[in-house]
């Protein structure tokens, strides 16, 4: 059964305002902190009410819908008038009155054989459906690309947070620090250390912010710039993955990508295009019959009223559509040739998505297992033992450096894993659920 554009409308119409009902939770939470909190599905919400009217209309789904119905149309019937027999004495009187010219009404309608219109209507009929899915492909696409920038705002927000942190442990280190250089405790060149540490964790800081703002308008840039989201900030949550398809074995996955991949389904139904376009060019050479009748009045003849039908076919002796079939031909194997091209394109990119994913899934994993329960307590205990005097300055500083550089490696882990689950969804075809 064809899929009409209008269920597509209806869905995506639904969806918007399931997800945007959801998002209007957000604004009742930030109204204290002047600050827009958006999640993910949120997110992707305002980028389906902003931009799906015009990536609609970027595939001109109007005009396909009008091919539609000028396929179905019929001939309109041609009605001829004809006037004849005219001559200088008309209007004088005769013998048998006045003379008068001869007329003759006729129509004409044009019937098509071989059934040339369903074919044209079944025809612009898929050319719809294709393009319906083009629209969902292209959907897909951007909805990674909202995904990606939402996390990227989300991993600004978290560096934004270990250089905030990192700035004001430098800044109790430096206060301590002076005291105990009035008291003679430490030299001034460690103080003098601790001074530089702290003017680069203030560097890190600004850059940390920098980096938030472009990430932020990169996001609304996608969303169009809605009203009042120049605060807008991504809420702490990192994706989970869905068992169905973190638990599914390659093959299976390729198995359902192939199924349900937009871009696949638009290149079959093409298939299906370029067959009825080449059945049609093939009735082509199927001559078409006119259909015409007539009436005639003509007091000049034996029998002043006449009338009669007629019928006229051309024949097709010198040119037989071998053109036509020709270029339809070479368009259905280009379609197959395109669908190959397509499965196999499915194929390597859900390959290399899940590939993705299970190496980032299991990096940070080391990371939430192993490393970041220890690095806090790391750093803890190396500051209270360089408060006791148990180690230098320069073992404190290594430590504070590493447990930064440790976060950091720690959030940028989460962030590459969300994107290779965000490209795996995207390789999959994952279809949004109400």
């Amino acid at each position: 059964m064809l899929i009409k554009i209008q269920n597509l409308k209806i869905f995506l119409s639904l969806l918007v305002l399931a997800l945007w009902t959801v998002s209007s939770q957000a604004e009742d939470i930030t109204k204290g902190n002047n600050q827009l909190l958006v999640t993910e599905q949120q997110a992707i919400a305002i980028f389906y009410q902003r931009n799906l009217d015009l990536i609609a209309a970027n595939f001109n789904i109007d005009t396909a819908q009008a091919q539609e119905i000028i396929a179905a149309a019929i001939p309109n019937p041609v009605f001829t008038f004809s006037l004849y027999s005219l001559n200088p004495n008309m209007g004088q009187s005769q013998n048998n009155g006045m003379a008068v010219p001869a007329i003759s009404p006729q129509i004409q309608q044009l019937i098509e054989t071989a059934g040339k219109r369903r074919l044209r209507i079944e025809s612009s009929e898929l050319a719809t459906e294709a393009v319906t899915f083009d629209l969902q492909d292209t959907t897909r696409i951007l909805t990674n690309a909202v995904r990606r920038s939402y996390y990227s705002l989300l991993l600004t927000q978290k560096n934004l947070q270990v250089a905030n942190d990192n700035y004001e442990r430098y800044q109790k280190i430096q206060k301590i620090n002076a005291l105990r250089l009035k008291a003679g405790d430490i030299s001034e060149i460690d103080f003098a250390r601790i001074e530089v540490e702290g003017l680069k964790a203030q560097a890190e800081q600004d850059q940390s912010l920098a980096a938030l703002t472009q990430a932020r308008a990169d996001l609304l840039l996608l969303l169009a710039w809605p009203e009042k989201s120049m605060a807008i900030q991504a809420v702490e949550v990192w994706p989970e993955a869905m068992l169905t398809i973190s638990e599914a074995g390659q093959d299976q996955l390729v198995e359902k990508a192939l199924a349900q991949r937009p871009d696949l389904q638009a290149a079959r139904v093409r298939i299906d295009q370029a067959g009825k376009m080449l059945t049609l060019a093939n009735r082509l050479a199927i001559p078409d019959v006119t259909v015409g009748a007539f009436y005639q009045h003509d007091q000049g003849n034996y029998f002043a009223e006449s009338g009669g039908v007629s019928f006229s076919v051309p024949l097709p002796l010198f040119y037989q559509q071998k053109g036509e079939i020709s270029q339809a031909r070479i368009k259905l194997d280009s379609s197959q040739l395109a669908l190959t091209q397509t499965e196999q394109k499915v194929k390597t990119d859900l390959m290399k998505a899940l590939a993705a994913w299970k190496s980032a899934d299991a990096s940070a994993k080391r990371f939430e297992q192993s490393v970041v329960k220890r690095i806090e307590k790391l750093r803890e205990a190396q500051e209270f033992a360089y408060q006791k005097g148990a180690i230098g300055l320069l073992d404190l500083l290594d430590a504070e450096r590493s447990y930064k550089a440790m976060m950091l490696d720690y959030y940028t882990a989460l962030a590459n894993r969300s994107n290779a689950w965000a490209d795996l969804l995207m390789a999959y075809g994952e279809e949004v659920k109400l």
